[in-house]
């Protein structure tokens, strides 16, 4: 493993030569608008593409356009973990995104409420929409009539 500063922040690889673009995304930069300097040589890329030789205790100074980031929202249904960049979403997306593996029935999506654990708030129709946040707990609850045996 090679060990490397970009920025003053530490970094690692398992591999000795990399692509310019690479450590320029590890910044947190857009790989197609920077420039990286080796400090201790003057060795500059620009070029996402260029082939870079890592040594160990490199260090590197980074500049350019900040990749933008997508916030992006963690729950649970049923357990599951789930992602989304939106929010609100309506029941019935939350059902569907979750699916089978949450223990859903996507063919009786309209015999489940689903309630929030964390809030407390419950949502009984499809079309409902739902303020998701951040480590929202939801239990989707089947409310359909069960066959017997």
């Amino acid at each position: 493993m090679i060990h490397f500063k970009i920025n003053g922040r530490e970094f690692e690889s398992d591999r000795r030569q990399v692509r310019a673009g690479w450590l320029a995304e590890q910044a947190g930069l857009d790989p197609t608008v920077f420039e990286l300097v080796r400090t201790t040589t003057g060795e500059t890329w620009r070029d996402p593409s260029a082939a870079v030789e890592l040594c160990e205790g490199d260090a590197f100074e980074a500049k350019g356009r900040v990749r933008p980031v997508e916030p992006r929202i963690r729950y649970a249904v049923n357990g599951e973990p789930q992602v989304t960049k939106e929010s609100p979403l309506t029941v019935e997306e939350i059902l569907r995104r979750a699916g089978p593996d949450a223990a859903i029935d996507l063919d009786q999506l309209e015999d489940y409420y689903l309630d929030n654990v964390r809030t407390g708030v419950r949502y009984e129709n499809l079309g409902d929409e739902v303020p998701v946040t951040d480590d929202d707990q939801f239990v989707a609850l089947y409310a359909g009539p069960t066959p017997v045996a």
